[in-house]
């Protein structure tokens, strides 16, 4: 099975956003976990998704560093070609000199004040070591050595059969995006990472699909309509239901169930399926974060050369919490 975004709809559910948030640059000038070359993260009132700046066939601007996107694309109103095409050009990317883009349009109701020149999608990006801080994003070739982030005290979540640059290490099933693993109650799942849902409008929502919210149903925990999240989808606008849960904290967690960190603000929004592909359309519980997640886990490097992701969730913790049991408001 495989997630594709395409023309305005390069997020698999864009939510109307109404907040602000404030970029914090405490991190440009620390020192790179896994290697490779710094890029500022370009600002975007009231978003939370990655954009830093790249060039493609001479052209510089805006790209959006999402993994929840399998395909890379380039904006069909800067460059030659019908939208849909396909198109090899050239980017500036650390190790990958040129690379196969199709051409998309970008409406989306958060953007960089400039625009937005393309996507760099989940095809690229399992070639490339990524680090991802408030302020920047750290671009590289290299695999990272696990031992020097473990004694910087990130947490490894291991990827196999989710995302990887070895197509073997894939589920043939899944597409190759990275994930955690979420638990609320006795329920557990995967969750992808999905940087360009953009999902400040209710922060912290948890796409969920059919079957893990019948899990839930089934496993007791109580569930409080809180309303409707409007999304636009291939299949064009919908309305999904949106839930609350009190007194229970949502707990994510690396493959062997240990807790990285927790959070009892956050929302679930049950993804219908449509035409569209992802977690909807799959039989086994599963989940999709929003890009606010970043900022709750901190630091975050992706590691697919590795079959790895890391996690710090130093922004979670508090100094009574201990280490990878952290929980915040």
């Amino acid at each position: 099975m495989t997630t594709l975004r395409t023309v305005s709809l390069s997020l698999a559910s864009i939510v109307i956003l109404i907040f602000g948030v404030a970029m914090d640059i405490g991190d440009q000038n620390q020192e790179a976990l896994c290697g490779g070359r710094r890029y500022p993260r370009i600002a975007v009132p009231n978003g939370a998704s990655p954009y830093v700046e790249l060039t493609a066939d001479g052209k510089t601007g805006p790209f959006l560093i999402d993994y929840g996107a399998t395909r890379s694309a380039l904006s069909a109103d800067a460059f030659p070609g019908p939208e849909g095409a396909v198109r090899k050009s050239t980017i500036s990317l650390p190790g990958i000199e040129e690379a196969l883009f199709h051409l998309a349009r970008y409406d989306l109701l958060l953007q960089p004040e400039q625009g937005q020149l393309g996507v760099i999608g989940a095809d690229l990006l399992s070639r490339l070591t990524v680090e991802l801080t408030p302020s920047a994003v750290v671009l590289g070739a290299e695999h990272c050595r696990p031992q020097a982030l473990i004694a910087r005290g990130l947490t490894p979540v291991d990827q196999t059969g989710f995302f990887a640059s070895d197509p073997a290490k894939i589920d043939p099933r899944r597409p190759d995006v990275p994930v955690v693993f979420l638990r609320l109650g006795d329920v557990r799942a995967f969750a992808q990472i999905d940087t360009g849902y953009d999902d400040l409008a209710y922060g912290r929502s948890v796409d969920i699909n059919q079957a893990l919210f019948e899990r839930l149903v089934q496993s007791g925990i109580k569930l409080d309509r809180a309303g409707d999240s409007d999304v636009w989808t291939c299949d064009g606008h919908e309305r999904w239901p949106r839930y609350q849960v009190k007194d229970r904290a949502l707990v994510i967690e690396n493959g062997h169930g240990m807790a990285i960190v927790q959070t009892d603000d956050f929302h679930l929004i049950v993804k219908r399926a449509n035409g569209c592909g992802g977690i909807a359309e799959m039989a086994e519980p599963a989940a999709q974060l929003g890009a606010s997640f970043l900022g709750l886990f901190g630091a975050v490097v992706f590691d697919p050369k590795n079959a790895t992701v890391w996690l710090d969730g130093a922004a979670g913790k508090s100094p009574e919490a201990a280490p990878n049991q952290a929980k915040v408001k």
